[in-house]
């Protein structure tokens, strides 16, 4: 006997035991509505407990998909990768590479690099105040094309990832996959965010770092003119 027919005969006999009670209060005296009322009322507590085993049914089938494995990151393994996860170098490297050795810049470095030497035209004296400052300008243009290079494959291959895991959505196998699958667009998203908020901070970075540039410049220039005029007054004292 299965447990829902168990019920249904308790809730039955409980139904009839208080017929016959209210029966015998009133002397044997049969009352149809009253048959009638007790009935409706077994029925309705039949119906109640047949609903309550179709809640208890649907939540035990939604623990068991919550419990199961998603598998979600298998889904766009591309988005896992380390030079997509730090796509961006650290801002106080990325100024000093171009006054330096751009290998620091890591792969970007790299990409930097190859652009420099494969756009050299003329070889400075380092040693030299001009040359040093020609090789950093060129520096500073390779590191800035590589850079945006770099940040432009990063976000090609985030979209096809992101579309991978958006189409995964509309296939997902149950309700942990859905959530999982959502969770992890929404941590792509937040990552996307913070690269955009870090490349404003190195866009301010280049800016600032134009700005030095010209102000040593002009700098220099007043310095080479005083000493012109220094030199002009000791001649003609």
């Amino acid at each position: 006997m299965t447990q829902r027919e168990l019920l249904r005969r308790l809730v039955l006999a409980t139904a009839f035991a208080a017929c016959a009670t209210a029966v015998h209060a009133q002397m044997l005296v049969y009352d149809p509505s009253v048959v009638t009322k007790l009935i409706e009322e077994a029925q309705t507590g039949i119906a109640q407990l047949q609903q309550l085993e179709q809640q208890v049914s649907q939540g035990e089938r939604l623990f068991t998909s919550l419990s199961q494995s998603s598998n979600v990151n298998a889904i766009a393994s591309q988005l896992s990768a380390p030079a997509l996860r730090a796509v961006l170098p650290d801002a106080d490297r990325f100024i000093a590479a171009a006054r330096g050795d751009l290998s620091i810049l890591g792969q970007i470095g790299q990409q930097a690099q190859a652009i420099r030497q494969a756009n050299r035209l003329y070889g400075a004296n380092l040693s030299d105040l001009v040359g040093a400052e020609l090789e950093a300008a060129g520096a500073r243009a390779a590191r800035d094309l590589a850079t945006g290079q770099s940040v432009g494959n990063a976000g090609a291959a985030r979209l096809q990832g992101l579309q991978q895991l958006e189409a995964a959505l509309d296939t997902a196998a149950n309700p942990r996959a859905v959530l999982d699958l959502q969770a992890r667009i929404g941590a792509e998203e937040a990552m996307i965010a913070n690269d955009q908020m870090r490349l404003q901070g190195l866009a301010m970075s280049q800016d600032a770092e134009a700005r030095i540039e010209q102000q040593r410049l002009s700098e220099r220039a007043a310095a080479a003119r005083d000493a012109r005029l220094a030199a002009y007054r000791a001649a003609f004292p």
